[in-house]
């Protein structure tokens, strides 16, 4: 299986060692990181260039103390010159990527500030395992009243949204979109919903059922588009909840969320 190198600030410790990297082997992943696999202090520059080398991926984790970190700068830029198309930044707390590195400000991060199961869905979505096969044994969420942790398992699950399309100077009309853990919304044929508009990109926004234990709920994700996705008239900067009653706009577009079931 593929070699994974994650870069991070050691006050990310806590979120590599104990919930990314075990989350990663749970899937059969090598994951490299400077907190659990440096043999020794003696030569740990050679040791972090020679994982650099033998990685297929590279995960950078964001945070106001990763961009401050002239390591993962230089594991970053590297990473960037040498992994092209398999870097991918994942986010554990608020900061701007590009303040890391410019280059970073043109790739879609994963979100783990709001959920890990759907984040880790993502990731996994984007290592080229599909999400039908995920189990995140590694994810742990904490309740809020201290309890003991609960192991978070994505299964497959299966939502129907029922959605009144707006267009300026044409009719609207209902649409009922099925999404069997997630769907693409966008101008492309290939799209689970196809919106005729030269406005929308191709591949514009993203629907993901996220499964905690026995519930679930529905999020939306935009895709990189040219125009941008806004939920309720606020554009989109990470994955966001979406219930019915709800209005995403894209391009020239509303599309109206009727109902969820």
């Amino acid at each position: 299986m593929a070699h994974i190198f994650i870069s991070h600030s050691s006050r990310d410790r806590e979120f590599v060692v104990d919930q990314l990297k075990p989350a990663l082997e749970a899937h059969d992943f090598t994951a490299w990181c400077s907190s659990t696999d440096l043999k020794s202090a003696a030569n740990w520059e050679q040791q972090i260039r020679a994982a650099l080398a033998s990685s297929d991926w590279f995960i950078v984790v964001l945070s106001p103390d990763a961009q401050r970190s002239e390591w993962v700068q230089a594991e970053t830029h590297w990473a960037l010159e040498n992994l092209s198309g398999r870097v991918i930044p994942v986010m554990v707390r608020n900061c701007r990527p590009i303040d890391l590195h410019l280059r970073l400000g043109t790739l879609q991060f994963v979100n783990f500030q709001i959920d890990f199961q759907m984040a880790m869905r993502e990731l996994l979505a984007l290592l080229q395992i599909h999400p039908d096969d995920a189990i995140i044994r590694g994810g742990l969420l904490t309740a809020a009243d201290g309890s003991e942790p609960t192991t978070l398992v994505l299964q497959s699950h299966q939502v129907s949204l029922l959605i009144r399309i707006v267009r300026p100077s044409a009719p609207e009309y209902q649409d009922h979109l099925q999404v069997h853990n997630s769907a693409t919304i966008g101008r492309s044929p290939q799209a689970h919903l196809q919106i005729d508009d030269r406005c929308v990109s191709r591949r514009h926004a993203r629907i993901d059922v996220v499964t905690v234990n026995e519930g679930a709920y529905v999020t939306v994700m935009d895709l990189g588009s040219a125009n941008g996705t806004f939920l309720n008239g606020e554009l989109l900067q990470t994955p966001r909840r979406i219930v019915k009653g709800d209005t995403l706009a894209l391009g020239n577009c509303e599309l109206q969320i009727l109902d969820i079931a």
